[in-house]
């Protein structure tokens, strides 16, 4: 099943990446040919990433999350690192990059799947499909798939709209602020990833306590963390394109765009939470219920910055419509699954928090620095001094943070 979506996808977008080229985008440089071959590589890449979602799932599942935190460490860094060599030393080409992309994708679909079949019992030398099987876990999977592809429209409409108003040159720009964005999220995923099956866990063995426990230890860390970071990055935005990219051009158009796209990001990794501990029941209809209105709502507030106030005016809704999610939502579900849960939740493990950040951030933001007096490299040390320094205070204000640090120093001494 997952190998025809597969299919089906790499042939719709590699048919399609011809008018995607010429009739969508705005290119004024690059040939229509190098962007429609770079978009048919896409399609295939997707493909790719789809099946290897469905082998990621099943490695989480067998509870082994280190490795995957290992093997998400290495390819990540053949595809960024290598991408960045590649580009700076051997070609400047899109379709080189996209075409040493998909070779590093191939590579790490089969690394994933000899994983996963090694972790099944020696006697299984084949898996037989089963439809008794299927039939059975279908409504909580078909949920998961409309969930998701909800998500992903939610979560790309506004690059989707803005990839065909900009000049490919601004949207280059805009890119910067998806990937500095998505990079943000990638610190609470692990995290995210490691509670899941263990919530699952503990409530198939009817311990509730433990497993409430647990949820908000784990909010505690993802605000420490995800607050630290999304704080730095809004209050510094442009200091930290520059470092990045070089271009001041660049850093000056992005950074009030990224200022809201990265302060609703760190919303989004606690707001998470609350579809983990649905997930974890096995109860997804009230995320699929909610998550359908708020998505029709979001979509077209969307639409309407998109249209009228361009990439900024998209960062702003977006930062609004998460800020009011997180305000309602997750009381709700709350309620619903764990009562009596979300007061200490929202007053203990995510306000305290959120408001150290911005305590010291405006603090250090008043000092006044001129950081981009310093050569990049600088900045970047001082930039990731800032982050840690917000780190330190927001683990130390962070209760059960705290208690665990502390326990550990105890403990080594």
């Amino acid at each position: 099943l997952f190998f025809f979506i597969a299919f089906i996808i790499a042939i719709v977008v590699y048919n399609g990446s011809s008018l995607i080229a010429t009739r969508w985008l705005h290119v004024e440089t690059l040939s229509s040919y190098q962007v429609s071959y770079s978009i048919a590589l896409m399609g295939v890449m997707i493909g790719l990433k789809w099946i290897g979602g469905l082998y990621k799932g099943a490695v989480n599942g067998f509870e082994h999350q280190v490795w995957s935190n290992i093997y998400s460490v290495v390819i990540n860094s053949f595809k960024f690192i290598g991408g960045f060599l590649l580009v700076k030393y051997i070609s400047q080409e899109p379709s080189s990059y996209f075409e040493y992309q998909l070779v590093v994708g191939v590579f790490e679909l089969l690394i994933i799947q000899n994983k996963v079949y090694s972790l099944f019992p020696k006697s299984q030398s084949f898996i037989y499909p089963s439809l008794k099987r299927l039939k059975k876990i279908m409504p909580f999977a078909l949920s998961v798939a409309y969930t998701s592809v909800l998500w992903i429209v939610l979560t790309q409409v506004d690059k989707l709209l803005l990839s065909h108003l900009l000049p490919l040159k601004e949207y280059g720009y805009f890119t910067l602020v998806a990937v500095v964005s998505s990079g943000m999220m990638a610190l609470s995923s692990p995290i995210g990833t490691a509670i899941q099956p263990r919530l699952t866990s503990l409530i198939s063995q009817n311990k509730i306590q433990e497993m409430e426990s647990l949820y908000r230890k784990g909010t505690q860390f993802v605000a420490v963390i995800g607050f630290s970071v999304a704080g730095t990055v809004a209050v510094f935005s442009k200091e930290l394109l520059f470092a990045w990219t070089g271009d001041m051009q660049a850093a000056v158009w992005a950074s009030p765009i990224l200022f809201w796209y990265a302060l609703g990001n760190g919303l989004l990794m606690v707001l998470a939470f609350q579809y983990f501990l649905q997930f974890a029941y096995g109860n997804l209809k009230y995320h699929v219920k909610g998550n359908t209105y708020f998505g029709v709502v979001q979509i077209v507030m969307m639409i309407w910055a998109v249209y009228t106030y361009g990439a900024l005016g998209a960062a702003i809704t977006w930062f609004s419509l998460q800020l009011i999610f997180l305000l309602f939502w997750p009381a709700y579900i709350h309620g619903k699954f764990a009562p009596g849960l979300h007061k200490n939740w929202i007053s203990v493990d995510i306000l305290p928090v959120m408001v150290s950040s911005s305590i010291i951030l405006s603090f250090i933001k008043a000092i006044n620095i001129n950081i981009l007096a310093y050569t990049r490299i600088e900045i970047f040390a001082i930039l990731t001094s800032i982050g840690l320094v917000v780190l330190v205070v927001n683990a130390m204000v962070a209760v059960d943070v705290r208690k665990i640090i502390l326990k550990k120093v105890v403990h080594a001494k």
